[in-house]
This record gives structure tokens, C-alpha cells and sequence, in this order.
């Protein structure tokens, strides 16, 4: 399994990244958006402080993807059977790679939407308030509404 060969360390990382954008497809739009996002600051007059900001949001994006598949492949690896444990689990995973989305949103908002729409640093601050506020309401009413048809079928 492990290698004490850094160069075997290096080819066993990245057959892992190919292999996860090969079955992913959340995987493979999160990196063709963050590639989009990274062209589109080769236009603009970014910043190095902002650009920081896009590369660590798309990076962290693509971090939690890479995570979320390891977790549910493990937990697909525990037990094929539904198990509501399990499920809390894989959907807590994705949840969080839609958090690490809505952090990088922000942080687009804030410096792509200021260098293009001329936006204002509060139009930024208005969407994380919103986010912070507003998901977890909406998430729970969205949840209720989904069992609530879920059980009448």
C-alpha cells in the first residue's frame, strides 16, 4: 500500500486526484469552474491579496470535493444498505463541500463582482450575512417540505 519512494508518494497522489475526477462529476465542474474563475483574474486588474483569496477559495472548494468522495467511498465501503447513519454522514460531507461553494461565492462576489460590476464591499457582506442567517431557515424548511412529500408517496 504506502511507499518510503517520494516519487511513488507523488504518482500514488495524483492516480487518486485522476481517478476521483474520472467517477466524480461534482468534482470535474468544481475544477472547470475554478479553471474559469482563474482565467477570468488574467483579464482583470486583481490584486495579490485578492487573488489569494480566489485561489484559496477555489482550491478549498476542490479540497472538500476530494474529501466528500473519500468519506463516501468509505461509508459506500462499510455497508451498501441503507443505514441512516451512513446517511448523515454523506450528506454532513456534502454539506460541507456547498458551504466551501457559498465561502467561495462570497469571495467572487467580493472581488470579481467589485472588479466587474463595480459592487461595493456590502453587497459581499449582505450574501455571507444572508448565508449565515437565511441557509440554516431555509435548509430546515427545504428538508421538512422534502419528507413531507416523501412520506405522502
Amino acid at each position: 500500500m504506502g511507499s518510503n519512494n517520494l516519487a511513488q508518494s507523488f504518482s500514488h497522489a495524483i492516480e487518486g486526484i485522476v481517478e476521483s475526477i474520472i467517477y466524480e462529476r461534482n468534482l470535474r465542474i468544481h475544477f472547470f469552474i475554478g479553471l474559469l474563475v482563474l482565467a477570468i483574474t488574467f483579464f482583470l486588474p486583481v490584486e495579490k491579496e485578492d487573488l489569494l483569496w480566489i485561489i484559496f477559495a477555489v482550491f478549498f472548494v476542490i479540497w472538500s470535493e476530494l474529501v466528500n468522495t473519500i468519506i463516501e467511498n468509505l461509508m459506500n465501503l462499510y455497508s451498501r444498505e441503507f443505514h441512516p447513519v451512513i446517511k448523515i454522514i454523506k450528506d454532513v460531507s456534502a454539506g460541507v463541500v456547498l458551504w466551501a461553494a457559498i465561502f467561495s461565492i462570497t469571495v467572487g462576489i467580493i472581488v470579481i463582482g467589485g472588479l466587474i460590476f463595480n459592487w461595493s464591499l456590502e453587497v459581499g457582506k449582505i450574501f455571507a450575512i444572508i448565508s449565515l442567517a437565511a441557509f440554516p431557515v431555509l435548509s430546515i424548511k427545504v428538508v421538512r417540505n422534502w419528507k413531507t412529500r416523501k412520506s405522502k408517496l
